[in-house]
């Protein structure tokens, strides 16, 4: 188990960048119970990381997993899915009333509308700012795929919000 300087210092560097990547998949609630649970693990995993990057990508890695087991579940006891999706969204939009906030809740949401991939690809391109190479390691996904999904997703992307 790791010290809890070590937890208090990953949820201090990578909290938000985890917290932004459940809300992509979640609704707030479910999105606590996901960031709540990739903190977990990375305090329960004793192996050490190679760089700070890399304990990033873990975490995002394993806050996404967690975020789709957690649509899994609720496709399996027959939640609807959209319906988890359009809570989550409205509650984000409740408090926003800016125009920046509403078109990055509309971003947000198209994106989310996209599926995976290239939802994930796109998202941790684009708002994490990883490279396809990186993100090609995260996914265990060739590097060639990575690019077509992120310049397939950036051209839907575009086609929805225009």
């Amino acid at each position: 188990m790791r010290a809890s300087s070590d937890i208090e210092q990953a949820v201090r560097a990578y909290g938000d960048a985890v917290w932004r990547a459940c809300l992509l998949y979640l609704r707030p609630a479910d999105a606590e119970d996901a960031f709540q649970d990739t903190f977990l693990k990375y305090a329960l995993r004793d192996t050490p990381f190679n760089d700070d990057g890399h304990v990033k990508a873990w975490l995002l890695r394993v806050a996404i997993n967690t975020c789709k087991d957690i649509l899994k579940a609720a496709r399996n006891s027959n939640e609807s899915v959209d319906e988890m999706a359009e809570q989550g969204r409205e509650g984000e939009l409740g408090a926003a009333d800016d125009r920046a906030a509403l078109e990055l809740a509309e971003v947000l949401g198209t994106l989310d509308s996209l599926g995976d991939p290239p939802k994930t690809q796109l998202y941790l391109a684009l708002y994490e700012g990883y490279t396809a190479r990186e993100i090609s390691q995260m996914t265990g996904m060739p590097v060639g795929t990575v690019y077509s999904w992120i310049s397939r997703g950036k051209k839907r992307l575009r086609e929805a919000l225009s």
